[in-house]
């Protein structure tokens, strides 16, 4: 009998424990059901808005607009997290009925142009800087919870483009010919050149620096060894950035220097031969022409003409022109060799003349004695 008690009493306590197992199980289903009914009507709703970039300066419409919901708002809050302060903070506040609270001094920095009653939190930042560059939150706060989005804000800095370079000397090895520069852009500016031909002499190296306020200055650099082959070659940097409507384009022209190489001496004028041109092939040009004439004197010149006169065989010979720069010197040779003058030339003309007239005349003469003879004899 004793056994068969213990038997009841155990199976009994087995089923309450089942009983509180399934009470327990029914509340906490029933408070998780409670939980999503209150939040249900928060949860459901949707915010509409979107990121949004601004250049330095200008001011900037941040849109934040609360739809599918019936439930009124207690507040709508601002919240940031940008370059100037890593850590969020408030900086604007709207209670339901369409009153401002502004945070650190931003009055004159923010305006709402929302509606609380429809559910507009949306605001305008006004003369945006770099430092304003970050998140920006809007909060939507009902007596029961609250839904928030987030709005990255850039703010956008044209670089300021220049390309510079100086005067090189051949014979160098490989240095910097000539530097492109995007100055305090944000983001950072994308740098590059157009070699054309010279795509496979010369090469790019790039960098970036950032400065305190955030904004980046990139530098591309075209490295090459200076050649005469170099001299006056045009290259072109380009500058690329989300601000610019279309690429900055900067052209360059290498300057290389290099002493005298050849050396042309040329009539200055087909029909004025008694004048001569030295032509030199060097940069910069020659400082100095020296002209000598071998074996003898030498006659006017001036700088790089020399004046031969042609009415005499005297100034027949060779001729050296010699010219320098700061990198060096060269020489032409120039020989001449003038015939004879203009009265020389009808003295000779003449007495070509005369001799085929006489020449004609005894022809004649003999062709006439021949004829007579031979008619004295028939007789």
């Amino acid at each position: 009998m004793r056994v068969v008690q213990e038997k009841w009493f155990l199976t009994t306590l087995d089923n309450i424990h089942l009983l509180l197992w399934r009470i327990n199980f029914f509340y906490l289903f029933f408070g998780l059901f409670l939980i999503y009914l209150k939040c249900s009507s928060i949860t459901g709703v949707k915010i509409i808005g979107h990121d949004a970039s601004v250049k330095k300066g200008g001011n900037i419409t941040l849109f934040c607009h609360l739809t599918e919901t019936e439930d009124n708002l207690t507040h709508i809050v601002w919240q940031k997290q940008t370059r100037e302060n890593p850590k969020w903070e408030t900086f604007l506040i709207i209670d339901k009925y369409g009153k401002t609270e502004h945070k650190n001094d931003l009055l004159d920095k923010v305006k709402f142009i929302g509606n609380i009653k429809e559910k507009n939190g949306s605001v305008q930042l006004l003369g945006m800087t770099l430092l304003d560059d970050g998140i920006y939150t809007c909060i939507f706060i009902f007596p029961n919870g609250q839904n928030q989005m987030n709005i990255n804000v850039t703010v956008l800095v044209p670089p300021v483009g220049n390309v510079t370079g100086k005067t090189h000397v051949s014979g160098h090895l490989n240095i910097i010919l000539a530097s492109c520069v995007a100055f305090n852009g944000w983001p950072a500016a994308k740098v590059f050149w157009r070699l054309g031909a010279l795509n496979d002499s010369l090469r790019a190296e790039t960098s970036y620096s950032e400065h305190t306020d955030g904004s980046v200055t990139a530098v591309s650099h075209i490295l090459g060894a200076p050649s005469k082959n170099l001299n006056q070659k045009k290259i072109q940097c380009v500058v690329k950035h989300s601000t610019l409507t279309k690429e900055l384009e900067l052209d360059y022209v290498i300057n290389v220097h290099y002493p005298p190489e050849l050396v042309l001496i040329s009539p200055d004028d087909p029909t004025q031969t008694q004048e001569y041109l030295c032509s030199v092939d060097c940069n910069p040009t020659p400082t100095s022409y020296i002209w000598i004439k071998v074996n003898g004197s030498t006659p006017r010149s001036d700088s790089n003409k020399l004046f031969v006169p042609k009415s005499s065989s005297d100034f027949n010979g060779v001729y050296i022109c010699t010219a320098s720069n700061q990198y060096g010197s060269a020489s032409g040779v120039l020989y001449v060799n003038n015939t004879g003058s203009t009265d020389d030339c009808w003295l000779l003309l003449g007495l070509v003349f005369s001799c085929a007239v006489l020449w004609i005349s005894l022809a004649y003469i003999l062709s006439s004695g021949g004829k007579n003879a031979s008619c004295s004899t028939l007789e």
